[in-house]
């Protein structure tokens, strides 16, 4: 384990969702800089997927991987107004009831 500031390392496991409707993970830049640096920083890139910009899609998504006990942290990406302010409030409510 590297330590910095002398705290100890712990790598995490994270899951990268992606919010696109024109996106392939062929060609998702933001999701594959993101995997790009997680990696490089010592974490575990668990998860990498690519969901449709609806609403009930995201929710199924987050959801799904809330309760996934291998995935400490999701991070989302992409997402047009369409959706981006229902996303918010749909992180919030997975981490508050689950």
């Amino acid at each position: 384990m590297e330590k910095k500031n002398n705290l100890d390392f712990i790598a995490v496991n994270i899951a990268i969702l992606t919010v696109t409707d024109t996106r392939t993970i062929a060609d998702d830049k933001s999701g594959t800089i993101l995997a790009d640096r997680i990696k490089e920083a010592g974490h575990n890139l668990i998860l990498h997927e690519i969901v449709k910009d609806e609403k009930p899609l995201i929710a199924e998504k987050f959801c799904k991987w809330a309760n996934d006990l291998a995935i400490d942290i999701v991070i989302s990406t992409g997402g047009t107004e369409k959706t981006l302010g229902e996303a918010g409030l749909l992180v919030k409510s997975v981490s508050t009831y689950t």
